[in-house]
């Protein structure tokens, strides 16, 4: 059995469909275009990435050197280990932009919101215990 759907009925699904979309994901589009729109703006990240765009030609270049006169073990070998170091490279070079984007855009982490939280809910509770204390006090008092 085949359901044909009118044009002007699948439209307005699909329309639906895209205005019912979680809030959530608006929001990690959002960050994700203003954290791309953060980093092309960003002179001296630029030259950095060009910078080390250099220097990696320069070293491939000194690898190729290298792996020229080697074994193929041993070729194996350099080629894993400097996958590893390329890698940490990286991983420090992303882990510093990353930090200082987050400094730029003044992003609150997920662990500060939730620190904040519990310290809401420790003064709520405080708060909630004076105003029984405040309510004994009265009914003593009268």
């Amino acid at each position: 059995m085949t359901i044909i759907i009118e044009p002007k009925k699948l439209l307005r699904l699909i329309c639906i469909k895209i205005f019912t979309m979680r809030a959530k994901t608006l929001i990690q589009l959002l960050s994700l275009s203003t954290s791309l729109y953060m980093v092309s703006k960003d002179e001296d990240l630029m030259n950095k990435i060009s910078e080390l765009t250099k220097k990696g030609k320069q070293k491939l270049n000194n690898l190729y050197d290298d792996f020229s006169e080697d074994s193929e073990e041993q070729l194996t070998e350099k080629i894993i280990r400097t996958a590893k170091q390329a890698k940490e490279e990286l991983d420090k070079k992303i882990e510093e932009t990353v930090l200082k984007l987050y400094d730029k855009m003044r992003i609150a982490h997920t662990d500060d919101i939730k620190e904040l939280r519990l310290q809401l809910d420790l003064v709520k509770k405080e708060l909630a215990l004076s105003e029984a204390r405040i309510a004994q006090l009265e009914t003593e008092a009268i």
